[in-house]
């Protein structure tokens, strides 16, 4: 699984625009932005007959009574303005799905809100549309140096994040305007306004906020302007050629060069992915030129681990031509490598320990070389070339034989086992001990003050047997079975998936709750490599213990092809990937027979996960918000809503399109359903894939069964079920006659816990006698539908959907 940040700041550090051209560098032009303060003789005061409004996408601010100052202009541009008084926002949403998250953050599914005070960057026309209405209005520029002394402190904190947003606009060609409002809500506290036309979704309310020591940006809507284009990414990484030492201090000192093309020859500014914890010592171009760049400019290393962002801005002395190619060279160094005790390590910044340029969906090639203590061990993605001792070091070479969209490794003192398995080989390590507080939680209090002797004795005062607490678990004892279950799993995935798409598989350890899986190389959580007696010990419930030893580490692997080829682009799309690999993980744990993890036992976990209220919660899960949100799902309001949602109803929605295309009584009933997925592998290999891509691909295999509302679209299906949210509840009242041709049955379904329009097919069984026969189908639309069926038996009652067809619940 892989996370996508929602936080305004990150978004607000990717967008150039135009300004004239100036003599000052790059950093003397971030300072002067940064140093602007309020212009004390440009203050205006607002009366309520004055009607002074601006309109930002769904947004009209109005600035109903007050003072308006603007900030001092740089090289006579104004770049921002703060207001106190009364004003009013409205803003209202025209998206569903938008609709839902604006009601369930505010009530209702519209911003109608007082506001009292507002802090304004902008590189649009704002400063001159304002100007022209005070013109209009005959209010005239005052002096006021009172208005300054009120807002220094505020602008002084405030500025740093916005200035680079600002400078890039002064370097770019090609602008893209921005507008940004922090507003002070008379109702919500304080808020954003954005109006981006670099962001891919350009229009933005949401506000920080705090909750359970934690701090989240809750999203309120987020969405394209319409009629907006879909602007291509500038540059596009070719090659990344990395070198990197780890010293014995766990610290890495690495250069990196990366092959790139300017796609559009329209930018100069590229923004990369690299941890806050890394330090960048210098940075040229191709011909040994220093090129300048920002790096959470001004803060210390302990500033940028509390609010620095992960993100490196270059900037090119020129605009290179549309597919010019050219080489950025860096040098960087810190502290990516986290020891957990008893000598167990990992790689905290996996996905930005080397500069990394662009999303999930963009795929290079890599050539690095590392070194580290010998003592160690290390993988890596790709596949090794070489590996030698240097000293005190060893290094190794790694190539990849396919594109990749992102490169990793992990290392520690491992044991390791291997299988060969044909086309492709399967290596799993595990830590010789384990992580410091995984061993605390299994250790009892005081156990290792207590010294016990080897075997069993009795108590002098009671004279019961002792027993001596248990040896602490060894993750090596899981390798070879891990290692085979992982094989199974991918003979198994290959089915559906076709064939393996690596030459070799790392399985690696990890600390924590969770797993990853990048090209060739699975970070797997150290619960995965417990028996599910140390599981109990270290405290997991016996769901948990199923979901660690049954679904993470098969998850990671579906992830080979379901992410790693078939990839995403935007985090509306996130959740096809994930769904599809947790239900071949799912598929593959109903094949083990257990009769406690089958595939219906999962699914039911699944809609009762969905169903229910969380303690505290004051909805249940099902109606937090569509799968397309993605990480947005994730809030003050449901921190966790992200995991809860998407694997559970992810899982479903893979489920019900798999029921609907099966063919029953064939000698491969999921021929179709296997055909789709494999489509979609070959389809979207190495490029993204979309909802909207996923909706045509499944309209081209339907059956007509599947047409419930006609056109041959599945519309009504994503709509309701990855757009929409809620599950329905069904029951069911009828009356039976017999007759010459058997019983008559004549009854009604209704429908509830979803809107009016939402239809299903619906297939009801008899019980009693006659149990688990098939008495036909009905497509529900409404709060009730009437059917009418006939039936060789007298049906005692009518269960619904007993095969676990359809998320729904029902009496």
């Amino acid at each position: 699984m892989r996370v996508w940040g929602v936080f305004f700041a990150l978004w607000c550090l990717l967008t150039p625009a135009v300004f004239p051209a100036t003599e000052r560098s790059p950093h003397e032009l971030y300072d002067a932005i940064k140093a602007l303060r309020i212009d004390p003789s440009n203050v205006y005061r607002i009366a309520p007959a004055n009607h002074i409004q601006l309109r930002r996408g769904d947004a009209v601010l109005s600035f109903d009574e007050g003072t308006l100052t603007f900030f001092s202009p740089l090289d006579e541009q104004i770049t921002g303005a703060v207001f106190s008084g009364r004003g009013h926002v409205l803003a209202a949403p025209r998206d569903p799905v938008e609709k839902q998250q604006m009601g369930r953050f505010l009530g209702a599914p519209v911003l109608d809100q007082q506001f009292i005070n507002g802090y304004l960057r902008f590189t649009d026309d704002t400063a001159g549309e304002l100007l022209r209405q005070f013109r209009a209005a005959n209010l005239a520029a005052q002096t006021d140096a009172s208005v300054g002394a009120q807002w220094d402190s505020a602008v002084t904190q405030l500025n740093p994040s916005y200035t680079l947003r600002i400078l890039y606009d002064r370097l770019s060609p090609n602008p893209k305007p921005c507008f940004y409002a922090g507003l002070e809500g008379a109702a919500t506290g304080p808020f954003d306004v954005v109006l981006d036309a670099q962001r891919d979704e350009q229009f933005l309310l949401g506000q920080v906020h705090k909750t359970g020591g934690k701090t989240f940006y809750d999203v309120w809507t987020s969405h394209r302007v319409p009629d907006s284009p879909v602007l291509p990414p500038a540059f596009r990484a070719l090659h990344y050629s990395i070198e990197t030492t780890i010293s014995s201090n766990n610290s890495l000192d690495a250069t990196a060069s990366v092959r790139l093309r300017a796609q559009t020859g329209t930018e100069r500014v590229l923004a990369f992915q690299l941890s806050r914890a890394l330090t960048i010592d210098s940075l040229t171009g191709e011909h040994g030129e220093s090129l300048p760049f920002f790096q959470n400019e001004g803060m210390s290393l302990q500033e940028r681990s509390a609010r620095g962002s992960d993100y490196l801005d270059v900037v090119l002395p020129q605009t290179p031509a549309g597919g010019q190619e050219f080489t950025l060279h860096f040098h960087y160094r810190g502290d990516v490598i986290q020891a957990a005790g008893n000598g167990v390590l990992f790689v905290g910044a996996r996905e930005s320990w080397y500069p990394h340029l662009g999303d999930s969906a963009e795929f290079s090639s890599y050539d690095f070389l590392l070194r580290w203590p010998r003592k160690l061990r290390l993988i890596a993605t790709g596949s090794k070339l070489e590996e030698h001792e240097e000293g005190e070091f060893r290094a190794g070479h790694w190539k990849t034989d396919k594109p990749m969209s992102v490169a990793g490794f992990n290392l520690g003192e491992y044991v390791s086992d291997s299988v060969a398995s044909g086309a492709y080989s399967i290596e799993v390590y595990a830590n010789r001990e384990l992580e410091e507080d995984l061993q605390k939680r299994l250790s009892p209090p005081g156990a290792s003050a207590f010294p016990f002797p080897p075997a069993r004795f009795g108590s002098p005062a009671t004279g019961r047997l002792v027993e001596p607490p248990a040896p602490s678990p060894k993750p090596a004892d899981a390798l070879k079975q891990l290692g085979k279950e992982i094989d199974s799993s991918i003979r198994f995935y290959e089915t559906f998936s076709g064939p393996f798409p690596f030459h070799n598989l790392n399985v690696s350890p990890i600390p924590g709750t969770f797993g990853q899986g990048w090209p060739s190389l699975l970070y797997v959580s150290t619960y995965s490599f417990l028996s599910s007696e140390a599981q109990q010990r270290a405290g997991l419930s016996a769901a948990s213990q199923e979901h660690f030893t049954e679904l993470v580490p098969y998850h990671e692997v579906a992830h080979q092809w379901w992410g790693n080829v078939v990839a995403w682009s935007s985090y509306r799309d996130q959740w096809i990937d994930e769904a599809i690999a947790n239900y071949l993980a799912v598929l593959f744990a109903d094949t083990k027979k257990n009769p406690d993890h089958t595939l219906h036992v999962w699914l039911t976990r699944y809609r009762q996960q969905l169903a229910e209220k969380l303690p505290g919660a004051t909805e249940a899960a099902g109606d937090i918000g569509a799968l397309t949100l993605g990480t947005r799902l994730n809030s003050s309001k449901s921190p966790n809503a992200y995991e809860e949602i998407i694997y559970s109803k992810g899982s479903w929605i893979i489920h019900m399109l798999r029921e609907m295309l099966r063919q029953p009584g064939t000698r491969n009933p999921d021929a179709r359903f296997t055909a789709l997925l494999k489509s979609l592998v070959t389809k979207y290999a190495y490029r993204p894939l979309s909802t909207d891509d996923l909706q045509h691909e499944v309209e081209a295999v339907m059956t007509p069964g599947m047409d419930l509302e006609g056109g041959r679209s599945m519309e009504w299906f994503f709509e309701e079920w990855v757009r929409g949210t809620g599950i329905p509840h069904y029951r069911v009242e009828f009356t039976a006659h017999h007759t010459e041709k058997g019983y008559q049955i004549r009854g009604k379904l209704f429908q509830t816990g979803v809107p009016r329009s939402f239809v299903a097919s619906v297939a009801l069984y008899s019980g009693g006698a006659g149990h688990g026969a098939l008495l036909g189908t009905v497509v529900a639309a409404g709060p009730e539908t009437s059917f009418h069926f006939v039936a060789p038996n007298l049906p005692r009652k009518i269960v619904i959907d007993p095969q676990m067809t359809l998320l729904c619940t029902s009496e």
